[in-house]
């Protein structure tokens, strides 16, 4: 999908067949909807707009442009401008996807369309629970809110407290809380369609509605996932359900000693969360994968390739950790959480060696009083995670290779272990965790790679393809994914000859005739570009 017109200007690529003429149109077009401070080009500009974790001189996702609307009237018109020009969008609500491309668009030469300044707390509502926010609201602002209005509600973050609280659900995201699956946690949207008209979706469908933020579902089909890792519409608000401060919460770990404990141990976590006995999100982790948040690799370890078992076994020693861990945590009256908590021990207790340790803070304790390796679970935001990514060193990055797994002992294991081939046979240290619900497990592994050493950044994505071929092969396929693997995850959902593929290009097709919204976001691509992909 290129043409002449599409050589680089100013520094960066023009989108895809549109021409320099049409898009220094799009450019003025796009300054008179929010003001010319509000429309970036220049490649200074746009350096934080690429993918952050990629190596210099890599140009395979690069922005034309970017505008920042500051109202849902000026994001409904730059979507008008950008269909009578045919210029492809790329939206982020604060662009901190790191890991999975960042801001950067799937297609070059895309306009992205950042939300940042779209940053306000619409309503908090304490009596059912709920706050109303835009997508430029990052969990740290929503966090401040809440405490500076006397809320006595508790936000579920994930582990970098910068990202947007909209953008995070929208891409499948998971705090730690009650509400630690997001996407579950919103209910009412409101979204700009790819024509620019706006929708409300659940019980937003009607006009003022008294039941937007409490119900999911209105009568007839149930749209709202469909807004969800897709390029059907750019959501401007949206409920989110919250938590109301408990009278304490617990953080706890529970240890076990040896490599082989692992299928038991995800075992009694499964039954932990059926009965309900564990609340929020619990991670579980190797001593490496502890130790990688620690300190850098050179602090473990020194020798040649990926770092021996014997020397895991001795972090996890030193640590305190074991050679498998876990972090929970339990909200509610100090009873319960009492009760719960000795339930949890019990539990444990039939694996020879476990350790469990519980840390009880007053549900409203600030980051003053809360440990910083407990602030998430407790509903503190904070960015410590930034520093694990310099692992090879300081300029460090990573991809993630992210698939779902039922939550049985012996798959996990399996899956673990068929990672570990892959992963070591490219030179690199299994390093990751396991997110899991009461069902079902997100097992993280982290490609970790230093920026400065392209071979190595290389390897990192070449082991990532690899990884999702074969654990499709087992029958498991990927939650999220970088830019980069898009349509090859997408490639791995073949059920009837992709009917889901063939079923949102349909979708697409039908609401953005264009092809301007998103274009390959997911694996979705409208008409036009199809051929390219």
């Amino acid at each position: 999908m290129t043409n002449d017109d599409t050589a680089p200007v100013h520094g960066h690529p023009l989108p895809p067949d549109v021409s320099a003429e049409d898009f220094s149109r799009a450019l003025k077009s796009l300054a008179l909807i929010v003001g010319e401070e509000h429309v970036l080009s220049s490649p200074d500009d746009l350096a934080e707009f690429r993918d952050p974790y990629s190596f210099d001189g890599r140009d395979t996702f690069v922005p034309s442009a970017v505008v920042f609307p500051g109202t849902v009237e000026e994001v409904q018109a730059v979507v008008r401008v950008a269909n009578e020009l045919r210029i492809p969008l790329w939206t982020v609500s604060q662009g901190r996807n790191n890991g999975y491309g960042g801001a950067a668009p799937r297609v070059g030469g895309s306009v992205v369309v950042s939300l940042r300044r779209m940053n306000r707390v619409l309503e908090v509502n304490d009596e059912l629970g709920y706050a109303v926010v835009e997508p430029g609201v990052r969990f740290s602002d929503l966090y401040e809110h809440l405490r500076a209005g006397g809320h006595r509600l508790m936000v579920s973050t994930p582990d970098l407290g910068w990202g947007s609280v909209i953008g995070n659900a929208l891409d499948h995201g998971v705090g730690y809380g009650v509400y630690g699956d997001h996407a579950a946690g919103a209910c009412g949207m409101e979204v700009v369609l790819p024509d620019g008209d706006l929708l409300r979706t659940g019980q937003g469908a009607m006009t003022d509605s008294k039941a937007w933020h409490v119900h999911r579902r209105a009568f007839g089909p149930s749209v709202s996932d469909l807004f969800m890792q897709s390029n059907f519409g750019i959501v401007t608000k949206m409920g989110v359900w919250l938590m109301p401060t408990p009278e304490c919460t617990l953080v706890g770990t529970a240890g076990v000693p040896r490599e082989e404990d692992l299928e038991p141990f995800v075992e009694i976590l499964r039954q932990l969360m059926l009965d309900r006995i564990i609340d929020g999100v619990p991670t579980v982790a190797s001593a490496l994968s502890v130790a990688w948040l620690i300190a850098p690799r050179s602090n473990w370890y020194q020798g040649e390739g990926p770092v021996p078992d014997d020397v895991v076994d001795e972090i996890g020693r030193n640590l305190g950790t074991g050679r498998w861990t876990v972090r929970f945590s339990l909200y509610g009256p100090r009873s319960v959480v009492d009760a719960k908590f000795a339930v949890i021990k019990q539990a444990f207790a039939r694996i020879d060696g476990a350790d469990v340790t519980g840390t009880t803070y007053p549900g409203d304790a600030g980051a003053d009083v809360v440990a910083p390796p407990h602030q998430v679970p407790a509903g503190i935001p904070n960015l410590d995670m930034l520093e694990s990514v310099k692992w090879w060193g300081p300029q460090g990055g990573h991809v993630g290779f992210s698939p779902v797994l039922p939550l049985i002992g012996s798959v996990v294991r399996e899956q673990r272990e068929r990672a570990r081939r892959i992963v070591e046979k490219y030179g690199f240290d299994q390093i990751g965790g396991l997110l899991l619900t009461p069902r079902s497990a997100q097992d993280v592994t982290m490609f970790l790679y230093d920026l400065t050493n392209q071979e190595q950044v290389t390897a990192a994505y070449a082991a990532c393809r690899e990884l999702i071929v074969e654990t499709a092969k087992a029958g498991f396929g990927e939650y999220r994914a970088h830019l980069d693997v898009m349509d090859l995850v997408t490639d791995q959902y073949d059920f009837n000859d992709h009917a889901m593929r063939r079923f949102t290009e349909k979708l697409k097709d039908a609401i953005d005739p264009a092809g301007i919204l998103a274009p390959g976001k997911q694996g979705i691509w409208p008409a036009a570009h199809r051929p390219a992909r």
